[in-house]
């Protein structure tokens, strides 16, 4: 009875509410201090690097806040060597200063695959293993053979290339392809010649 009495005494309420006011000014400074020490309103917005090359953003104060870091190199023969084709954090994140920025480029030295064999195969043949190499198709020369698009050699800056040979990808190979039939059709003055063509 005492013990409620003293509960809803003014002298309670008097210190509870001290108490409480104390304790919400210790949190205040407790959080505020470390919002202070972690800087937690200071940041900055990652810009979007993707598209532009590593060697332009790695060099000079432009992006001196960030950190970078090449996460993983990518073989494209259709973009520029070096560009920057994703980044971790995404453009407009908000980060502190000297954040790391992990990047994602096209491989500066390129990924090399084996010639594969075209020889003998028809013309829709050798531009599909072609292309799963990572080549590309250049000139088609017709020269006289008995098989009619069939491929007779295969060359890479007009030389024939081997089967095998480790060569860039994304190289331009050049197909000497069999005329057949066609060749008894053509003047006798012009047989002997090679007819180039674009695939």
């Amino acid at each position: 009875m005492e013990f409620v009495r003293f509960i809803f005494s003014k002298k309670f309420l008097k210190h509870f509410l001290i108490s409480i006011g104390i304790t919400a000014f210790l949190l205040w400074i407790t959080f505020y201090s470390l919002s202070w020490y972690t800087k937690h309103s200071d940041y900055i917005v990652v810009p979007d690097f993707r598209g532009q090359l590593f060697s332009d953003i790695a060099q000079g104060d432009r992006f001196s806040d960030f950190k970078f870091a090449i996460n993983d190199s990518i073989f494209d023969s259709d973009k520029p060597k070096g560009a920057i084709l994703s980044q971790d954090p995404y453009p407009g994140s908000r980060v502190k200063h000297n954040r790391m920025v992990y990047l994602t480029i096209v491989s500066i030295i390129p990924e090399k695959t084996p010639m594969p064999d075209l020889r003998d195969l028809s013309l829709r043949q050798a531009q599909s293993m072609l292309e799963s190499a990572g080549l590309k198709p250049g000139k088609l020369i017709f020269i006289k053979s008995f098989d009619e698009d069939a491929v007779q050699n295969q060359l890479y800056r007009n030389m024939v290339i081997a089967p095998g040979t480790r060569i860039d990808k994304g190289s331009v190979i050049d197909l000497q392809v069999g005329m057949g039939a066609k060749a008894s059709e053509m003047k006798k003055d012009t047989i002997g010649v090679d007819s180039l063509l674009k695939w």
